[in-house]
């Protein structure tokens, strides 16, 4: 199964689970949505291709998602762990920035697991570039599990267009 994290507004979890699920159930009957303990955040599980299940998503005329991530793997929030993944997926020799959001951890600040992560990767013959990467290294900390992405900038985060009503 492949996994998209969603992120929705505060304490409206269940109606946005409807919104994600109305949008994704016709392209995939039987995706499904998964808590994470946090609120705010959700987890699909489908067999859609993360991208498309997450420009999917975010495209859709919705009032409560706020983002959809596409997600590479996730692990335990480990730094191993994290580093690994991380190298598994970036290619060899292009410019990147590491971005991290951290919810309820044990392990260092966002701008530490950056840090550390960043190094790992130059290491491996990457350089970072935050102004014009190539790759955005995605790391998104919540409690014991982290989710990983690696995708250009245009494919990192898919921002949720708001069918909200202005004031006028």
């Amino acid at each position: 199964m492949e996994m998209v994290l969603i992120t929705v507004e505060y304490g409206k979890e269940d109606r946005a689970e409807a919104e994600v699920l109305d949008c994704i159930l016709p392209l995939d009957p039987d995706a499904s949505v998964r808590r994470t303990g946090f609120g705010g955040i959700l987890i699909l599980e489908t067999s859609l291709d993360t991208d498309r299940a997450a420009e999917s998503i975010a495209g859709s005329l919705s009032r409560l998602v706020r983002s959809a991530i596409p997600v590479d793997q996730i692990v335990r929030s480990e730094i191993s762990e994290i580093e690994e993944v991380a190298a598994s997926r970036v290619r060899i020799g292009s410019k990147i920035a590491v971005r991290c959001r951290r919810r309820g951890s044990s392990l260092p600040s966002p701008k530490e697991v950056e840090c550390i992560v960043g190094r790992r990767l130059k290491g491996i013959g990457c350089a970072v570039d935050l102004k014009n990467p190539d790759q955005i290294v995605r790391i998104e900390i919540i409690g014991e599990i982290t989710a990983v992405s690696v995708r250009p900038p245009n494919r990192s985060v898919f921002k949720a267009r708001s069918s909200r009503v202005q004031d006028s």
